[in-house]
C-alpha cells in the first residue's frame, strides 16, 4: 500500500516512500549517487548498529526525517553488520545513469538480501554451505511428517525430503545449520527449540501458502521438479516446504531468475544420524569455543577447491549407511593414495580452480563481476589439467569411479580467455577489462580516447595536403567545437562539400563530413567506449549464465575428485588404514587413534588402543580408571572412527572392522544451559533420556560420569540404571565410562557386560597416566594424586589421603546384580569418623594420627608446614579433641 499523497514530499522522497512501502519489513537502502542512505526509522536503527552519523534532511528539524547513509562502495560490509543482527536489507538502485536523465532518476529494488539468501563472497564462508531452511508439515497430530527444504542461493542447490518426527528434524537442522529458517502454519514446537538445534538461524513465520500455489510456485522457478516419490513417499510436505523456500526466495530476488534448475531428494534415513548434542560432545565441525580449530574437520580437511571443502563437511556430518556406497568412496580414496604421482598433479591443477560453483550463480543472478569473469575463465583453464591428471591413473576401476567424459565447458572458457585481459578489475565501470584485438570499433575507440591530438594534427596534413592551403588549420573552442580555419587568401580552395561554419577577421571557418566524424569520435570516445564494454561484459554474462548447469556439474566432479585425493592425502600423510565396512554386528579396531588429540601429542606419545563391541559378544564396556587418565578421548576415538568410516575415509588406526553404525548418541563432558535455567546435572539427564529415546540395536552409545551431578547415592542409582537399560532393552553397543567402581558388579549381570580400565600408576606420590586399556576394573582412582598434580596445598592433600583411608576401611558392600544400590549404612563408621570430633582417648586410628602418618614432610614448604601444624592443633584442641 501506497504512502498518501504529501505535497511536502519532494519527488525522491516520494520515490523512497513507495519502496518502503512495498518492503517494510526490510530497511532499505535507497541509491543517491555514491551513497545508500536510509531514513526515518531505518535510519535510527542503523545509526545503532552501525555506529553511523544521524543527520536530517531538514537541518532546521532534524527529528522531522532522521537519514543516515554509507559509501556504496562499501555497503557490502555494513549490509553484512544487519544481516548479523537479523535484519533484512532492501537494495533500492538508480536504474540509470543520472547524467542521461532530464528529472528524477528511476530507482528500483533490485534485491532484498535476507540472513539466509547471501552471495556476496565478502559475506559468505567459502568453505561451508550457506543455508535457508524452510520447514512444514503434512496435516496434523504428532505422527504428521514434516517437510524439509534447504536452499543455498550461492550455489544454486535446492533439496527436499520428508522428516516423520520431530527430533530428527532438530538432528537435520543441527547438521544444515541454517542461517534463516522458514516455518509453516502451526509449528510453534519448532520455534521453540530452534534456538538449540539451529542456534545461528533467523526464525521466521512465514506467511500461509496456498495448496493449488505449490506447484505453480516450483514450477515458475525449478526446471525439473523433485519426482512424486523422492522423498520416501510423502512428497507432499517436501514440496510445500520447497515452494516455500522458493517463494521467499523469488520475493528477494526480484530481477531475474533464481540459480535453482532441480530440487533434488534429501534422505535423512540414508544417514547416519548425528544430532546436535553429539555434534557438540564430538566436536566434529565445531570445537567448544566455537571454532573450526581443534575439531574432527579441522583435522581431515586437506581439500584445496572451496566447493571440495563444502561437500567434505557434508560427507562428514552425514555418514552413509549403505554399505555399497560408502566402499565405492572408500574405492576412490585408495586409487588416489595408491596413485601419489596422480594425486599431486590433481591437487596442484586444482589449486588454481577456485570456486566454480559460487561463480557461476552469481552470473545467473547477474551479479558476477568482471573479476568474476576472471576467476571462472582461471578455474577452467585448470580444469583440463584436473581431468588429465584423473585420466593418467591406469587402475581399470578408475573409468568407473571418476567417469570417462568429463565437460570441461571449453567453449566458454576460449570466448572468456579471448575477451577478458589477464587482471580484470574489481568493478565493470572501471573499464579496461576487455582485451585488445577482441573488439575492433572498442580498440579504435580506445585508440581515439588515447591519441586524439595525433589523428587531429594527421587530418590537419592531410587536408592541407590535398587543397594545397599553407594556412590550414584545424582548431576547437568551446561553443563552436572542431573547425577546419583558412586564411582569405586561400579560399578558392577550399572544396565545395566542405560547410562554413563561422566568418572572423581574415579567415573563414569551416567543417566537413570527415572532421565531424573524428571530432564526434574524440569527444564521445570514452564515453562510447565504457558503453561498448559494459555491452560485452553484459553479453559475456549472459553466456555464462546460460552454461551455468553445465559449470556446476564440471565443479560438483572436481569437488568430488578433491574430497577423495584430500582423504589419500590425509590418509598418506598421518597414517590412516581403510577400514573394512559390512552390515555385520562388530565394531573392532586395532590400535585405533584420536584423529584431533594424536596431533597435539608429541610425536610418538599418542598410545593406541584396541576396541571391540559385538552385539554377539560384548557389547557393552563399563571403562574406569583416573581423571587426565584418557576414558573420555577413548570413547571419543571409537565413535570417531565410526563416522569416518561410514563417511568414506580411511581411519587413524592399524586395523578396523565397522558394522553399520545407524546413530552415534554421546553424553560426555560437563555444561550447563545457564539461558534456559538447567544444571549441569538437568543438561545430563536431558541428554540422557534422548540417548535412552532414541537408541536402537544398531547404535553407539557413549557416555561419561552419568550422575555425577547430583548425590553419591542418587547418581549411582541412575547410573546403574541407565546401564541396565542400554543392555537390556535397547541392547546396543555402548562404552559406559565411570568413576562409580560399584558399577562393575553389573559385570555379573551378563555376558555382554566388561569392566575394561585406562591403567595408572602411583610413583612417590605422583601419579603417572599410562593411557592403555586393560581388561578388568581399575584397582583405584588416583584422585589424590590427581589433585597434587593439580596443586593442591600439602596440607589438604594430607588429609584427604586420611579421610580416603577411613572411607575405604568401611564396610564392603554386598555383590549382586542390585545389591550395589543399596549402599553403605547410615549408622557405619564412615559417617561418624568424618563429621563426629575425636574422642577424647589415645585411638590409633584417630585422624590426626591418620593425617601425620600420611603426610609427606619432604614436600612441605614452610609456609605449609606452618599451615599443617595449626591444622593439627586445632583437631585436637576440638571438643574432645585428643589424640
Amino acid at each position: 500500500m501506497l504512502p498518501p499523497k504529501n505535497k511536502k514530499l519532494t519527488p525522491v522522497m516520494r520515490q523512497y516512500e513507495e519502496a518502503k512501502a512495498a518492503h517494510p519489513d526490510a530497511i532499505l537502502f535507497f541509491r543517491l549517487g555514491d551513497f545508500y542512505e536510509m531514513f526515518h526509522e531505518d535510519a535510527i536503527i542503523c545509526a545503532r548498529a552501525l555506529d553511523l552519523t544521524l543527520t536530517s534532511r531538514n537541518k532546521e528539524d532534524p527529528t522531522e526525517a532522521p537519514m543516515a547513509g554509507v559509501p556504496a562502495h562499501a555497503a557490502h560490509g555494513y549490509v553484512a553488520r544487519l544481516l548479523a543482527l537479523g535484519h533484512k536489507v532492501a537494495i533500492c538502485e538508480q536504474m540509470g545513469d543520472p547524467s542521461k536523465f532530464k528529472g528524477l532518476v528511476p530507482r528500483q529494488v533490485v534485491r532484498v538480501v535476507t540472513p539466509g539468501l547471501v552471495t556476496d563472497a565478502e559475506q559468505l564462508d567459502a568453505r561451508s554451505n550457506h543455508f535457508l531452511v524452510a520447514v512444514d508439515r503434512e496435516g496434523e497430530g504428532d505422527k504428521a511428517p514434516f517437510g524439509i527444504a534447504l536452499l543455498d542461493l550461492s550455489t544454486g542447490e535446492l533439496s527436499a525430503g520428508t522428516i516423520p518426527d520431530v527430533a530428527l528434524l532438530f538432528a537435520e537442522l543441527a547438521r544444515s545449520d541454517p542461517r534463516e529458517l522458514l516455518l509453516g502454519d502451526g509449528l510453534e514446537e519448532v520455534r521453540r527449540a530452534a534456538a538449540v538445534a539451529a542456534p545461528r538461524a533467523v526464525v521466521r513465520s512465514d506467511e500461509a501458502l496456498e495448496e493449488s500455489a505449490v506447484e505453480a510456485t516450483i514450477d515458475a522457478a525449478v526446471a525439473s521438479p523433485i519426482a512424486a516419490d523422492a522423498s520416501g513417499g510423502h512428497a507432499r510436505a517436501a514440496l510445500r516446504a520447497a515452494a516455500r523456500a522458493l517463494r521467499f526466495a523469488h520475493k528477494c530476488t526480484p530481477g531475474g531468475p533464481l540459480p535453482v534448475r532441480r530440487i533434488a531428494p534429501h534422505d535423512p534415513a540414508g544417514t547416519m544420524r548425528i544430532d546436535e548434542t553429539a555434534q557438540a560432545h564430538l566436536e566434529l565441525v565445531r570445537s567448544a569455543d566455537g571454532s573450526r580449530k581443534g575439531t574432527l574437520l579441522d583435522a581431515i580437511d586437506a581439500t584445496v577447491t572451496p566447493a571440495g571443502a563444502r561437500q567434505l563437511r557434508r560427507r562428514l556430518l552425514a555418514p552413509l549407511l549403505e554399505v555399497g556406497a560408502i566402499r565405492r568412496r572408500l574405492d576412490e580414496v585408495s586409487l588416489f593414495l595408491d596413485n601419489p604421482r596422480a594425486r599431486a598433479e590433481l591437487r596442484e591443477a586444482l589449486g588454481g580452480v577456485g570456486d566454480l560453483e559460487r561463480l557461476s550463480v552469481r552470473a545467473v543472478l547477474r551479479e558476477a563481476t568482471p573479476r568474476d569473469l576472471g576467476a571462472l575463465r582461471d578455474g577452467l583453464i585448470a580444469a583440463p589439467r584436473a581431468v588429465g591428471a584423473v585420466a593418467s591413473i591406469v587402475d581399470p576401476t578408475a573409468r568407473e569411479l571418476f567417469g570417462a567424459d568429463v565437460d570441461t565447458v571449453d567453449d566458454i572458457c576460449a570466448r572468456l580467455s579471448a575477451s577478458l585481459v589477464d587482471r580484470p578489475p574489481a568493478l565493470a565501470r572501471d573499464g579496461g577489462f576487455v582485451r585488445e584485438g577482441f573488439h575492433a570499433e572498442l580498440d579504435e575507440l580506445r585508440r581515439v580516447k588515447k591519441s586524439g591530438t595525433e589523428l587531429i594534427v594527421a587530418l590537419e596534413a592531410k587536408l592541407r595536403e590535398q587543397t594545397g592551403a599553407a594556412s590550414l588549420r584545424v582548431r576547437y573552442t568551446r561553443v563552436f567545437g572542431w573547425y577546419i580555419e583558412v586564411t582569405r587568401a586561400h579560399l578558392a580552395k577550399v572544396p565545395q562539400a566542405w560547410r562554413r561554419k563561422q566568418t572572423v577577421a581574415g579567415a573563414e571557418r569551416y567543417t566537413n563530413e570527415e572532421l565531424d566524424d573524428l571530432a564526434d569520435k574524440i569527444e564521445n570516445a570514452e564515453t562510447r567506449a565504457q558503453e561498448c564494454e559494459t555491452s560485452i561484459f553484459e553479453g559475456l554474462v549472459r553466456l555464462v549464465a546460460e552454461a551455468a548447469e553445465r559449470v556446476r556439474k564440471l565443479a560438483r566432479t572436481l569437488a568430488s575428485w578433491d574430497v577423495a585425493a584430500a582423504l589419500a592425502d590425509v590418509a598418506h600423510r598421518y597414517d590412516y588404514v581403510r577400514p573394512e565396512v559390512d552390515a555385520g554386528e562388530v565394531l573392532a579396531i586395532d590400535g585405533g587413534r584420536h584423529p584431533v588429540v594424536e596431533r597435539l601429542a608429541a610425536a610418538g606419545r599418542f598410545v593406541p588402543n584396541d576396541t571391540v563391541l559385538d552385539l554377539a559378544g560384548e557389547r557393552l564396556w563399563l571403562v574406569t580408571g583416573p581423571n587426565m587418565a584418557g576414558k573420555s578421548t577413548l570413547m571419543r576415538q571409537v565413535a570417531l572412527i565410526a563416522v569416518l568410516a561410514q563417511m568414506g575415509s580411511f581411519v587413524p588406526a592399524s586395523g578396523a572392522r565397522i558394522g553399520i553404525v545407524d546413530r552415534v548418541l554421546s553424553r560426555v563432558g560437563a555444561s550447563d544451559n545457564v539461558a534456559r535455567g538447567e544444571s549441569t546435572f538437568m543438561v545430563e539427564m536431558r541428554e540422557t533420556a534422548t540417548i535412552l529415546r532414541e537408541a536402537t540395536r544398531r547404535s553407539l552409545v557413549i557416555l561419561d560420569e552419568i550422575g555425577r551431578g547430583t548425590s553419591t547415592y542418587d547418581g549411582l542409582a541412575i547410573a546403574w540404571a541407565v546401564a541396565e537399560h542400554l543392555y537390556d532393552a535397547v541392547g546396543c553397543r555402548a562404552m559406559f565410562a565411570t568413576h562409580y567402581h560399584e558399577l562393575t558388579e553389573l559385570s555379573q549381570h551378563g555376558p555382554g557386560v566388561a569392566n575394561w580400565s585406562v591403567s595408572a600408576r602411583e610413583h612417590g606420590g605422583d601419579v603417572v597416566f599410562l593411557h592403555k586399556l586393560v581388561r578388568g576394573p581399575a584397582s583405584r582412582s588416583y584422585g589424590v594424586a590427581v589433585a597434587r598434580l593439580a596443586g593442591l596445598p600439602e596440607p589438604v592433600l594430607a588429609r584427604a589421603k586420611a579421610i580416603l583411608a577411613n572411607l575405604e576401611a568401611g564396610a564392603a558392600l554386598p555383590s549382586g546384580r542390585h545389591a550395589t544400590l543399596r549402599g553403605r549404612s547410615k549408622s557405619g563408621s564412615v559417617q561418624l569418623d568424618l563429621f563426629t570430633p575425636p574422642k577424647p582417648t589415645v585411638d590409633p586410628s584417630s585422624p590426626v594420627l591418620a593425617t601425620l602418618r600420611a603426610v609427606e614432610i619432604e614436600r612441605l614448604t614452610p609456609l605449609d608446614a606452618l599451615t599443617f601444624v595449626a591444622k593439627l592443633k586445632a583437631m585436637l584442641d576440638g571438643p574432645g579433641g585428643a589424640a
